[in-house]
């Protein structure tokens, strides 16, 4: 408990404030229902398994090069910013497990499931929502315009409703990730690994268990389905005869995680109820500690604790130092809502500025974004047309491959290049006779508001028409000017990353090692128990 609340105050501290924000949203409050699934799942693991306290040294060595691979892959998130978070996520995780590890020996596949549950808070990358949310929202607007006579306006990146309201007027509805559904699917996937324990350890026949779990995760589905499908229409109906303003107050926002919780607790109970379980005694009850167990023995466990925190009290602050001089653009601001609202007028330089900003609402409603502006960047190499997006975290930017492609673009290519150490992103575009580039670049930006310091992001994305491979240079050279103004980007990242990595890349290799061995060894052991029966 005592690392992991260190590692949590520390190294992995934006990690929770962004999951503490992501589970306020519509898109991410599945991430509540995770929280829920993993608390059930430990507590059944300690009620039917409980620890196992042996020292063995393969298991602190596993577990030590467990939590190394975790630095590995946290050094990794200060460079690919995309998925920031859910690598700093994967990353908690296994060092977590490996905490778990120094004390829990899993011996049957059931016992390995609790070990997973952590990754349950790991964030669905934006790109899995992405590709999820156009098909369920056109599902599910047509469902509701057929159920309600309105009509339904389809584009290859959206689906509206457009109602009737009282004063004679046509307002359009949007179906955005809110209403489809997209939720009930998360927080499904998250209590799986509940559902798959428990089914594990009843005593039925496998064809029952699977009938009984798939019944239960298929209304569960259901469930939140239609519970979305009523949403979405009390608000048609809502505007039909109160009005817009009325039916968006009432039902637009009501919290779809009301439908997750039904879901989840429908499938416990249907398990419960129709699966047949064993009372099983664990296995501190099961052996005699008292007499099997010395006071040597157990002891060892705790010198095992001391010697792997030793360890990750030397390793958290070369962690910490290479995450705090992480370049960013640092500005000072009188106040956030000043930078929320005026990005470009941080962003500009002595020879770019941003003109022409328009704030695009609908954008930062479907987003989840704080904020979302068209602008126009005019550089000394030309203009460029564009977007500013200033988010809280990385996990809420969606992916521009597949807004571009539901636009009707074919996208050429992508690559990505390194300048003034960050990473910029280019898509060759095409779309019947035009042709262009679109390149992006994710900026770390720390506020300084008197004595308070906040974390925000901004992607800067820019598009023109024309050869490919010529605009990538005009690009690179403005988001070089523009990232030159972010402070860190010098010898101190690169001598805190050069501390890290010999110690990440060595443990990353052993580990992987390490587990080579370990299958080759456990696939042998099986091939001959089966050789004998």
């Amino acid at each position: 408990m005592l690392l992991t609340g260190l590692a949590a105050s520390t190294v992995y501290r934006e990690f929770f404030d962004s999951i503490v924000r992501l589970a306020t949203s519509e898109e991410y409050s599945y991430i509540i229902v995770s929280l829920f699934s993993m608390v059930i799942t430990l507590y059944l693991s300690l009620r039917y398994i409980g620890f196992s306290y042996g020292v063995r040294l393969s298991k602190i060595i596993f577990a030590t090069l467990l939590a190394l691979f975790s630095l590995a892959l946290y050094s990794v998130s200060t460079s690919l910013l995309e998925y920031k978070i859910q690598l700093e996520g994967l990353s908690f995780s296994l060092f977590f497990i490996s905490l778990i590890l120094l004390v829990y020996e899993p011996v049957t596949p059931g016992e390995i499931i609790p070990l997973l549950t952590p990754f349950l808070l790991i964030p669905l990358p934006a790109g899995f929502v992405d590709r999820l949310t156009p098909l369920l929202s056109r599902y599910i607007g047509r469902i509701a315009g057929f159920l309600t006579g309105v009509r339904v306006v389809e584009a290859p990146g959206f689906t509206q409703l457009e109602v009737p309201t009282p004063s004679g007027e046509v307002a359009r509805f949007s179906i955005e990730a809110a209403c489809t559904g997209i939720v009930t699917l998360s927080s499904i996937i998250s209590v799986i690994p509940v559902l798959i324990y428990m089914v594990t350890f009843s005593s039925d026949k496998p064809l029952r268990k699977t009938i009984v779990s798939l019944t239960s995760i298929i209304i569960s589905l259901l469930i939140g389905l239609l519970g979305n499908l009523i949403r979405v229409l009390l608000l048609v109906y809502g505007a039909m005869y109160m009005g817009v303003q009325q039916a968006e107050t009432l039902f637009h926002y009501s919290p779809s995680l009301v439908y997750s919780f039904l879901s989840a607790l429908i499938a416990f109970y249907l398990v419960n109820k129709y699966a047949r379980f064993p009372p099983v005694i664990t296995k501190a009850l099961a052996k005699h500690t008292a007499r099997d167990v010395s006071w040597e023995y157990v002891s060892g466990v705790f010198v095992v604790a001391a010697f792997f925190t030793l360890i990750v009290l030397a390793l958290v602050p070369i962690t910490t130092t290479a995450s705090s001089v992480q370049q960013a653009l640092v500005v000072n601001p009188p106040s956030i809502d000043d930078y929320v609202k005026n990005p470009e007028k941080y962003l500009s330089t002595t020879t770019i500025a941003f003109t022409g900003k328009q704030y695009d609402q609908y954008l930062t409603n479907v987003l989840g974004a704080l904020a979302v502006y068209r602008v126009e960047v005019v550089s000394p190499t030309g203009i460029y047309q564009g977007y500013v997006e200033v988010v809280d975290t990385t996990a809420r930017l969606h992916t521009w491959q597949l807004c571009l492609t539901v636009q009707g673009f074919n996208i050429l290519s992508s690559w990505s290049s390194v300048v003034n150490n960050t990473r910029i992103v280019f898509i060759a575009l095409e779309k019947g006779s035009w042709r262009g580039l679109l390149g992006y670049v994710i900026l770390p930006v720390t506020l300084k508001v008197g004595g308070e310091t906040v974390n925000m992001y901004t992607r800067v994305s820019l598009e023109a028409p024309g050869d490919p491979t010529t605009l990538a240079v005009s690009l690179t050279s403005v988001f070089a000017n523009m990232t030159a103004k972010l402070v860190g980007s010098g010898s101190g990242v690169e001598a805190a990353i050069t501390g890290v990595q010999p110690i990440t890349l060595a443990s990353a290799v052993i580990f992987a090692m390490f587990i080579m061995y370990a299958l080759i060894v456990y696939s042998w052991v099986l091939i001959r128990k089966l050789v004998k029966r």
